[in-house]
């Protein structure tokens, strides 16, 4: 089996939930059950100063503790890279000058799983930094899918929702809330799934839950890496 790489901390709740969500793809696509069925994984969650919630809080300082974080996690001698943040991804061609490690990119990877769905509009829930930078705006646009963004309110209240991830408070109200903003984008703007394209979004809700077909960027990076660490 290869060895996995995680390139985590931004946050280190989503980062956990990577973790467990890639045991539970061993368990159920391979059976694994001994320490010997699952594969071996370097794990190194940075104490991040150029984040928050909003994603991007310092861009110089955030893009320098990503690329020596890259370069710390390539001298584990693993196999290939997973970052589970989608904001990261801004810096990715900075991170792959960077290392001669490949990595599989959460952006790439959920875009092609929605393109293959045949989906043509979609509604995106982001940080405030994906938006800005067009993480996905730009990957799904050569695509040919359109992206369509929540109101500037609704925004607001999930950066709420990923502050209170990142604490331990999430509540019943933000996964209300959540629901409600997806029920608007499908009745309003007529999306036909929604990307969950934050990993602190992913612990708002399972995909089952929301009212529309949901893509959890976060699950498809771990399918991605449990595919590629059997082979």
């Amino acid at each position: 089996m290869k060895t996995i790489g995680i390139l985590g901390g931004m946050g280190p709740v989503a980062t956990g939930e990577f973790f467990n969500r890639i045991m539970s793809l061993c368990q159920k696509w391979h059976g694994a059950v001994q320490d010997g069925d699952y594969p071996p994984i370097s794990v190194y969650s940075m104490s991040l100063q150029g984040s928050n919630e909003s994603g991007i809080k310092n861009e110089k300082v955030l893009e320098r503790e990503f690329l020596e974080g890259i370069e710390e996690l390539g001298m584990t001698k693993c196999d290939f890279v997973t970052i589970p943040c989608n904001t990261a991804h801004h810096f990715i061609a900075q991170m792959k000058k960077k290392t001669r490690v490949p990595i599989i990119s959460i952006t790439d990877e959920t875009v092609a799983r929605v393109e293959k769905e045949k989906m043509k509009r979609i509604g995106l829930l982001a940080s405030e930094s994906t938006y800005i930078h067009k993480v996905y705006g730009k990957p799904f646009a050569s695509h040919h899918i359109e992206v369509v963004e929540p109101t500037d309110e609704e925004k607001r209240i999930l950066t709420r929702m990923v502050l209170h991830v990142m604490g331990g408070k999430l509540s019943s109200r933000d996964k209300a809330d959540m629901k409600t903003i997806v029920s608007r984008m499908k009745r309003e703007d007529k999306i036909q799934a929604v990307v969950v394209g934050c990993t602190e979004l992913s612990l708002v809700l399972k995909t089952d839950e929301y009212p529309t077909r949901a893509f959890d960027a976060l699950d498809v990076l771990a399918e991605a890496a449990v595919t590629e660490a059997y082979k």
